[in-house]
């Protein structure tokens, strides 16, 4: 939810835009000029503000100067609303400060989509502007369930431990329903529920840690609330907070993501080095990837952060790799084979595919994937204890060094 302030001397007009914002979950205040508007903005400080042209007083432009001018409103999201399509109107609205305009009349569901990309843009933006982290977060996300996502997430967690002999963070955003505990065969105690308590900014190391469940392969768990109705108390600043010091503390950070664009997933999505997408190799699958494409693209995502997977979760299949990579205009990154005996095991056990001593073939694929991943952030010699699994991948890509070089 966000605080939305709208500035228009037409009560008609601002209850109008009050009703449409205030129904998409917005708290929203409104002032019928623009000295008055700029006055609220300063004592209420909105997340963004509507902002009528023509009005006594003061006008639109006028008051626009005025809340760019004040510090803690400077980078406040302003759309100025005019009656006026002109090239002049519109050159006005953007000298005076504005981040967009419209046209009246509007459609109420144009309204909430351009507020909706504003609030977004302005979230990536503050996150954007924290300091850089030293670890390295991979999202695993999917428009469309049944594809693999949480599985993938718990195997790729175990590989990056075990490759890498450091611990590994497994943030268990599917809020409602997550079930990496099941995965792992672990016992949920504390979970995301634990923190909504604290205000995002008072959430420190100690705390962090209390809530991470241990896992024997260096994984530690962030689990996912017991009640479903739970899920809406965790919002996008504890999730924004509680990655931005799992970052500071550890290597790895993989997050498990729900099938959605809301602010707690974005949170994870925007920090993320890398992001996985499986997807299997039915038309309603490929189609939802096409569609993260596209939000992806829209929110600026370099092409290369995101990894398409294709996952052979049934024996065939009429779409082959080629018109699916052709579907979708870029290439699978990685196949995952139909191997149902190995994925079930795993998922009835609570032992993900990368967790034994002897992997089989999914679980040989991600290690070697892990590997990679490992090498792209900068690990190019070997750990200074090497494990079994970092001796194994190294051999199966024939770029073992005979020793550490620290």
């Amino acid at each position: 939810m966000a605080r939305i302030l709208v500035v228009d001397d037409t009560p008609m007009m601002a209850q109008l835009v009050s009703l449409t914002l205030g129904k998409a979950g917005h708290e929203v205040k409104a002032a019928e000029n623009g000295l008055l508007g700029v006055a609220l903005a300063k004592e209420w400080l909105p997340d963004l503000v509507m902002m009528d042209v023509m009005m006594p007083e003061m006008d639109g432009y006028q008051a626009t100067r005025a809340i760019r001018a004040y510090p803690p409103t400077a980078l406040v999201p302003i759309i100025v609303v005019t009656t006026q399509d002109t090239l002049n109107e519109n050159m006005s609205a953007f000298e005076a400060g504005a981040d967009d305009y419209m046209t009246k009349p509007f459609e109420p569901l144009e309204l909430q989509a351009r507020v909706e990309v504003h609030l977004k843009r302005a979230q990536r933006s503050a996150v954007g502007a924290q300091p850089a982290a030293a670890g390295q977060i991979v999202a695993c996300y999917s428009l469309r369930g049944g594809t693999g996502v949480s599985s993938l997430a718990c195997s790729l967690s175990i590989a990056l431990a075990q490759l890498w002999s450091r611990p590994v963070v497994l943030l268990d955003l599917v809020l409602a329903g997550g079930h990496d505990a099941l995965l792992l065969n672990l016992p949920v105690k504390l979970t995301w529920a634990d923190l909504v308590e604290s205000k995002p900014e008072d959430i420190d190391a100690t705390m962090l840690e209390q809530l991470l469940v241990p896992h024997p392969s260096g994984v530690r768990l962030l689990s996912s609330p017991v009640r479903v109705q739970d899920a809406d108390l965790v919002t996008a600043e504890h999730v924004q907070a509680s990655v931005a010091l799992a970052q500071s503390r550890y290597d790895w950070i993989v997050a498990d993501l729900p099938h959605d664009f809301h602010d707690t997933t974005l949170a994870a999505l925007d920090r993320a080095a890398v992001v996985l997408v499986p997807f299997a190799p039915d038309l309603a699958s490929i189609r939802s990837v096409a569609a993260a494409l596209d939000v992806f693209h829209a929110l600026e995502y370099a092409p290369e952060k995101v990894r398409l997977i294709l996952n052979w979760i049934f024996p065939k299949s009429p779409l082959p790799q080629a018109e699916i990579e052709k579907a979708l205009k870029r290439k699978v990154d990685l196949v995952l084979p139909y191997q149902p005996e190995e994925a079930l095991r795993a998922i009835n056990r609570g032992e993900p595919v990368t967790g034994g001593p002897t992997p089989g073939t999914l679980g040989t694929l991600l290690e070697d994937f892990a590997f990679g991943l490992g090498r792209e952030a900068g690990a190019t010699s070997a750990p200074e204890h090497p494990s079994e699994a970092w001796r194994r991948a190294a051999q199966r890509v024939g770029k073992a060094p005979s020793s550490h070089k620290g």
